[in-house]
């Protein structure tokens, strides 16, 4: 391990006590050895702490942190204020890891002088199928610069995820983690990747997303859902304000223009809807989001989302007026 830098992984746990033994078993597992690895309790109401401690009573190299419940960002902070190495990883504590997958980041990370090494993400259904999210027309092993690396996150040209990756973590001291999200909580990797002065990508299934149904990500009741529904809507927002900023990725707003405008007007018309699944103030806020975009070049909007936006430039009232009489309509 002499020539292995040490790598701090982050594992933010929160009522997981059916998949959390299967997480840490992969971390432990891994053919790098030279690991910190930092549990993080986030308040759980399960066995998931003492499955934790038991845990590190078993390998030296893990250390268990209890806190009270504040949300997966939170926890992300937390871990990241106690790892004491210069990199750090990230893993969700319903997924697990390939064995060969901090081996060989790693060795990417270093052999290129990266700041940033990832690999793909493979989901993993209840039903055992897989689907492996490849990278198209992009080689097994691929360096990119700055602004390729950005504009490839803004696009969308892969998976956008914390956890399948492995950080300089002075990058995160250039960053702040949005906190109260529920869905895309970590969706600030064009932050980090702004920061890095190149990033390698390992074109391999090599972190396992496990999809089970009563996560957070997929649970069905209408005021997570919305939430979901007004979490994207504010992160692509978040993207438009960070390209008109950064003229290097002015490729990337047209599409995260239509983005914003079409999550951004389904957000207000289900607030008009439903104003008891949204926070108080929520829809004047969407509102001037809104109608502080401007028409994406390539114009790719449906004629009805731009009709509605145009309205709602022009006048929020009659926006709004119109809206409710058409959900009235559809009742």
């Amino acid at each position: 391990m002499m020539d292995q830098p040490l790598l701090s992984v982050i594992v933010p746990c929160y009522n997981v006590e059916p998949y959390i033994d299967k997480c840490i078993a992969s971390i432990v597992g891994q053919k790098y050895a030279n690991l910190e690895i930092i549990l993080v309790d986030d308040g759980s109401t399960d066995r998931t702490g003492k499955i934790c401690d038991e845990w590190q009573k078993r390998d030296p190299r893990i250390s268990v942190i209890h806190k009270q419940n504040e949300g997966a960002a939170c926890a992300r902070i937390t871990g990241i204020e106690n790892a004491s190495a210069e990199y750090v990883a990230f893993v969700d504590s319903d997924d697990w890891i390939d064995t060969n997958m901090y081996a060989e980041l790693m060795s990417l990370l270093l052999t290129t002088n990266s700041d940033i090494a990832h690999c793909v993400v493979c989901f993993v259904y209840e039903d055992g199928q897989k689907k492996e999210l490849l990278v198209d027309d992009v080689a097994t092993i691929q360096i990119f610069s700055r602004i390729e690396g950005v504009l490839m996150c803004l696009k969308d040209r892969w998976w956008v995820s914390l956890s399948s990756k492995i950080y300089k973590k002075k990058l995160f001291g250039y960053i702040e983690i949005p906190k109260g999200r529920i869905y895309g909580e970590d969706k600030i990797d064009h932050l980090l990747l702004h920061q890095a002065s190149q990033t390698v990508l390992l074109n391999r299934g090599y972190y396992f997303y496990f999809q089970r149904k009563d996560s957070i990500s997929r649970e069905q009741d209408m005021q997570t859902e919305m939430k979901k529904l007004s979490d994207v809507s504010d992160y692509y927002y978040d993207r438009v304000l960070f390209v008109n900023n950064h003229a290097e990725y002015h490729d990337a707003l047209p599409y995260l223009t239509s983005k914003a405008i079409r999550t951004g007007m389904r957000v207000l018309c289900n607030i008009i809807a439903s104003p008891h699944l949204f926070p108080e103030k929520y829809y004047d806020v969407k509102v001037e989001q809104m109608r502080s975009i401007s028409m994406p070049e390539d114009d790719s909007l449906k004629r009805k989302i731009k009709y509605e936006w145009y309205m709602l430039k022009i006048s929020p009232k009659l926006y709004k007026l119109v809206t409710t009489l058409k959900n009235r309509c559809r009742k």
